[in-house]
């Protein structure tokens, strides 16, 4: 078979962990045992913001081993800055942020690690469209896209209630022309490979199941920030469905011998080198 699963790093990023979107509803200044890996006791945010933190990374994931490139989500990079720059729309937006930036991290060195370039990438698959999931589309000039159509309207003409998506950011998306390719439902890319709408975080997110030597395993998206979310059985605080959130967290661990979370530094204490399957 011989698939395997790379996560790149494209940043890290942390918001205050009092505001409770690492596990719903949960004290993490209080209960101690539900704090995620990655947690900080103080932390300095812009906008004059100071506190507790939870540092997740900004991932990307490369498929290997299936005939084409394919790459999970795009991550965004926090280096940049601008009227468009994640940082500065969510500034405006009254997101208080804390990002690190390396040079090791760019979309080009990431992809270097595993023997590719941007231009080579076949397909990128879009769990969903929040802004440090869409932030490097446009990195990808040769690549066509697929993204559940029920994110667009979300993701173009966001209302100011929903978390995490930002107008400001469509252009990662209206840029990529025909390459973008809205689907319904389930969708299979591959024999080994399929792609399953569950909904629950946002309304069209979707979870990548891959057939590895290792079992079949599960990219979650934002489904699970952390593994905490998936060990506890605890809903993440961002959703916009809680049933399908929970409805899809009972999926997946039925369905896939490793689900894996997206933001979650513990990864690499359990996949060292950063490759599971």
């Amino acid at each position: 078979m011989g698939r395997k699963i790379h996560m790149l790093v494209t940043g890290d990023h942390a918001g205050p962990a009092a505001s409770g979107y690492p596990l719903l509803g949960a004290d993490l200044l209080v209960d101690e045992d539900k704090r995620p890996f990655g947690w900080v006791d103080d932390m300095q945010f812009e906008r004059g913001v100071r506190g507790p933190g939870q540092r997740s990374p900004i991932t990307m994931w490369y498929i290997e081993g299936d005939g084409q490139k394919i790459v999970v989500d795009t991550g965004y990079d926090p280096s940049e800055t601008g009227s468009n720059s994640a940082r500065t729309v969510l500034a405006k937006h009254g997101f208080a942020l804390w990002t690190e930036h390396r040079p090791e991290w760019t979309v080009e060195n990431q992809l270097a690690k595993v023997g590719v370039t941007p231009a080579e990438i076949d397909l990128v698959i879009l769990t969903h469209c929040h802004f440090d999931h869409i932030g490097n589309n446009l990195k990808f000039p040769n690549a066509r896209f697929l993204v559940q159509r029920d994110e667009l309207p979300w993701a173009l003409h966001p209302p100011g209630y929903v978390q995490f998506y930002y107008g400001e950011y469509g252009y990662n998306l209206l840029e990529l022309g025909n390459r973008l390719e809205p689907i319904e439902g389930d969708y299979r890319v591959s024999d080994g490979i399929s792609l399953k709408k569950l909904g629950g975080h946002t309304p069209g997110s979707q979870a990548v199941l891959v057939d590895t030597d290792a079992g079949r395993v599960c990219l979650s998206g934002d489904l699970y920030f952390f593994y905490r979310n998936l060990e506890l059985n605890w809903p993440v605080g961002s959703f916009f469905d809680l049933r399908e959130l929970m409805r899809g967290y009972a999926w997946m661990t039925s369905n896939a011998d490793i689900v894996v979370p997206q933001h979650d530094w513990k990864y690499f204490e359990i996949y060292p080198d950063g490759i599971v399957g």
